[in-house]
């Protein structure tokens, strides 16, 4: 137990793995070889987000304008808030990464814990594609003790609306942090109450790309909430957001624009493009990996400001 509490891979801020899945790897160790390329390759993908994308994007994009939101027009403001999303998504997705690489390394598996939110064709959906060791432990040790699903409609749409708040001052005390939680909860109570008339997924791609499309943005409003200091900014910065559209661009560098595209497209590569990926990484003689690991991450650095950006979820 000890081992499993001091394991630095093990990061609470996720991946959030259970002593029930850690503790029997140490008593019966795989015999399974250590993926070293797929690992190397989670450590490369992982510094590209954090380094190039997640940091640009804080330091040419987010941070300006949520800075001083009313400096801004709607534009700048809508490019800031997707900026965000995929920011938040590179930051915490790359640490994730790197800390599930390192435990394979070590010769122990950690569960995923990030699967393409984005591309959630619903807001249960995105739950189980986001952050899913915390999702899983809301599930686990508030939705389910609270009763779930068991006990009627009104009292499961109470459960979820009860776990995203407290999933939400989880992450702070304040109203900005209860927004949020109000807000997923009440999507995911509202997705609950249609499903008879819209049912769980929808079935034609018309269909599938208006609902990721809307899912999407929700996600980005509730990001608004989750990134400004207070609740009065976040009111600022949605009624300029919603009535600035006369102003000129001033943040929309051809470099953001391309790095929130970066962003983007990833959520849509196909799902087994990473484990063709480290395959083929794999079948390279031990020089050949080390020396394509050893480039990469001189090229990383090279690209990526000065200076070191901590992570955002460091801070919860």
């Amino acid at each position: 137990m000890l081992l499993y509490m001091s394991f630095f891979p093990q990061l609470v801020a996720g991946p959030i793995v259970r002593a029930a899945y850690f503790l029997p790897q140490l008593a019966r160790p795989s015999a399974e070889p250590i993926p070293i390329a797929a690992a190397l390759l989670l450590i490369l993908g992982g510094l590209f987000k954090k380094v190039v994308v997640a940091n640009y994007l804080a330091t040419g994009l987010v941070d300006p304008v949520f800075a001083a939101p009313t400096s801004y027009g709607g534009p700048d403001l809508l490019l800031a808030t997707y900026g965000y999303a995929v920011q938040i998504y590179c930051d915490f997705s790359a640490y994730s990464d790197m800390a599930i690489a390192l435990a394979a390394l070590l010769g122990f598996r950690f569960p995923a814990n990030f699967n393409q939110p984005y591309r959630a064709q619903s807001l249960h959906e995105f739950w189980h594609r986001w952050h899913i060791s915390l999702s899983t432990w809301l599930r686990d040790y508030l939705y389910k003790p609270l009763g779930g699903n068991r006990y009627g409609r009104f009292k499961t749409y109470r459960n979820m609306m009860l776990t995203m708040l407290l999933g939400g001052i989880w992450h702070g005390a304040g109203w900005k942090f209860v927004a949020w939680g109000a807000l997923h909860g009440g999507g995911l109570a509202v997705e609950r109450m249609l499903e008879p008339w819209l049912g769980r997924r929808p079935s034609s791609p018309g269909a599938k790309l208006v609902a990721t499309f809307l899912v999407f943005h929700f996600v980005c409003l509730g990001w608004i909430f989750f990134r400004v200091e207070d609740f009065a900014m976040a009111r600022l910065y949605i009624g300029r957001l919603g009535s600035g559209w006369g102003d000129e661009l001033q943040q929309a560098a051809p470099a953001m624009v391309a790095l929130i595209g970066i962003g983007l497209i990833g959520q849509f590569t196909p799902p087994a493009l990473f484990e063709r990926t480290a395959a083929a990484f794999a079948r390279l003689p031990g020089w050949g990996l080390g020396a394509i690991t050893g480039i990469g991450v001189a090229a990383i650095n090279a690209l990526g400001p000065e200076g070191i950006a901590p992570f955002i979820y460091f801070r919860f």
